[in-house]
């Protein structure tokens, strides 16, 4: 079985092939926002007016865009247009991908990404006014280029608005209040949300990227620490709204010491070693999953 329509090929016709190797990235550390400067605040809200009329999966998809990649933790899914990632320019009224995620019952539009194709050499496109960081994703980029995206969020987001990651998702899509302030540091919320959205995922390598057969005996392991996870929650919860902080951070950091042992079953559930070694790539590369 062949697993090369992975990688940009989600993003664009079947004719084309994806490779690249993994960029070291570290979004496991949450850091305070730069400011905005008021330009910047300006093109945020030509962001949102851009896609108000794309807030509902049925509109994207009327529009040109469709999902990839499945609901991916702490960015949603990405909707994508890949006409408008070929164009290799930045266009703040036409966003290339849309990243939607299930709040309430419902596919709720959170932000949206600015993702380009350039070519290997090239500048980055011009952006965002001065707080923006355009991030890469070399597993994802065509031959002799690559695939740079800035995401801009629309909702409350810890990092920013154009952070790579938002954690406030996990909390979001379960129903639970945010950590209070100054209760958690930075990367003890980002491994709780990351875990939390980690066990609501429902079957590991069965995304757009992976096909074929997967490891039955693995995807019982992984129902087992959803399970687990899933039994964490209340009394984590029970504690914020007590305002017992010792301990809901007890829990915080109970349930996010999970997030690398889930991590690890999804990568090897695939039976085919090709796949496993895919499904690996772009984990690492999509949650930063690697040594710092």
């Amino acid at each position: 079985m062949r697993y090369t329509t992975a990688g940009f090929l989600l993003l664009l016709p079947a004719a084309l092939t994806a490779q690249g190797t993994p960029m070291k990235m570290d979004h496991g550390q949450m850091t305070m926002p730069a400011p905005m400067t008021q330009h910047a605040k300006d093109q945020v809200a030509a962001a949102k007016r851009a896609a108000a009329d794309l807030d509902t999966p049925e509109k994207a998809r009327a529009a040109g865009y469709r999902p990839r990649f499945g609901d991916v933790p702490l960015q949603g899914e990405h909707w994508t247009n890949p006409l408008l990632v070929l164009k290799g320019q930045f266009d703040i009224d036409h966003p290339p991908m849309l990243m939607f995620a299930p709040i309430g019952g419902e596919q709720k539009l959170l932000g949206v990404a600015y993702a380009y194709s350039v070519k290997t050499g090239d500048p980055m496109p011009d952006g965002f006014d001065g707080a923006a960081m355009w991030h890469e994703h070399p597993a994802l980029s065509l031959p002799g280029a690559r695939l740079v995206m800035t995401h801009v969020w629309f909702v409350d987001s810890p990092n920013g608005v154009f952070a790579h990651d938002n954690p406030t998702l996990a909390f979001m899509e379960r129903g639970l209040g945010y950590p209070p302030d100054g209760w958690l540091d930075g990367a003890t919320v980002r491994k709780l949300a990351l875990t939390l959205q980690l066990a609501q995922r429902p079957s590991p390598g069965a995304s757009r990227a992976i096909s074929g057969p997967r490891n039955d005996s693995l995807l019982a392991v992984f129902a087992r620490e959803r399970a687990e996870v899933d039994s964490m929650v209340p009394p984590l919860e029970a504690a914020r709204k007590a305002g017992n902080r010792a301990a809901y951070k007890t829990m915080a950091v109970k349930i996010g010491g999970k997030s690398g042992e889930i991590i690890e079953t999804v990568k090897q559930v695939p039976v085919d070693p090709a796949a496993r070694a895919l499904l690996s790539k772009l984990i690492d590369e999509a949650l930063g999953d690697h040594d710092h």
